[in-house]
């Protein structure tokens, strides 16, 4: 067996996340991230898990080839959900890893993966509850997501308070200002 791509769990994140290569790239923890998530799991759910998201992958490349370009566009992205969703969220080995890849990328923390799991698939030491290294915290997408910085570091700056936030206009697609 060979060990995880790196590329693979990165395209993975992306579509997990919702968020760019670029932008999870910049972050500097794709790296620590697979190799908490290959220790928490063991290479061989890693490598199941990304061999589903291939799968689920060419599911929605093969559906939406007769589609128009920008309903092309559209309806990858719903067909790849919703392959998504039936060959990954839905197995119950790959459901909580994925799951947890999401919670890492958003939370900066890998969380325990439930019981039933690790009766079925096997408990890890490295396995339990922890942050990855000490910038998961403060590169967790969660605050970008929510256009904030985390609370005690990544400061705005001085008088920062005085100004109204600043939401996005990709966060407002569809609602009125």
């Amino acid at each position: 067996m060979t060990a995880p791509s790196f590329k693979e769990f990165l395209r993975l994140s992306v579509d997990l996340t919702a968020f760019g290569e670029t932008e999870l790239l910049g972050t500097g923890l794709a790296q620590p991230y697979l190799a908490k998530v290959r220790a928490a799991c063991g290479d061989e759910n890693v490598t199941a898990l990304l061999d589903a998201y291939r799968a689920a992958r060419a599911d929605a490349a093969g559906d939406a080839g007769d589609a128009g370009s920008l309903d092309g566009i559209l309806l990858d992205r719903v067909l790849l959900d919703r392959a998504l969703r039936h060959r990954i969220f839905g197995d119950d080995r790959l459901g909580p890893v994925a799951r947890n890849v999401i919670k890492l990328w958003y939370a900066g923390m890998w969380y325990a993966l439930p019981p039933e799991w690790t009766d079925r698939y096997g408990a890890r030491a490295e396995g339990e509850a922890a942050t990855v290294t000490a910038a998961s915290y403060q590169e967790g997408l969660l605050w970008r997501a929510i256009g904030a910085n985390p609370p005690g570091a990544k400061a705005p700056g001085y008088g920062s308070w005085a100004q109204p936030p600043r939401i996005e206009d990709r966060y407002l697609k569809g609602a009125t200002k």
